[in-house]
């Protein structure tokens, strides 16, 4: 009878030392997945700097054309503006000064 208990009491043991290896493995195993799902959560916040820093340096790019286009737009106009005053600024002066003194251009 004591053999049997014995053997009850070796087998409960191997029984527990079993359980107690499959707990920690299962701790093992769930650091491990911890680990890697930092490590993604780590390298996806990587991919979304590096996206946004893109973006932002693209938005940026645009931005800067954008400003080019209308400055040379704007110095087209400017100098068009510019060409018109130089052949006809003697034109209007003349047009205001007889629109001042009251006289018309015809009536010299």
């Amino acid at each position: 009878m004591k053999d049997i208990i014995k053997n009850i009491l070796d087998i409960e043991n191997k029984a527990n030392k079993i359980i107690d290896e499959g707990i920690a493995e299962k701790q093992q195993l769930i650091n491990q997945m911890n680990e890697e799902i930092e490590k993604m959560r780590a390298d996806i916040q990587t991919m979304v700097r590096g996206k946004l820093e893109q973006l932002d340096n693209q938005e940026k790019e645009e931005a800067a054309k954008s400003i080019e286009r209308i400055n040379a737009t704007a110095e087209k106009r400017l100098a068009a503006m510019e060409s018109l005053y130089k052949e006809n600024s003697d034109e209007w002066v003349d047009s205001v000064f007889n629109i001042v003194i009251g006289s018309d251009a015809g009536e010299s």
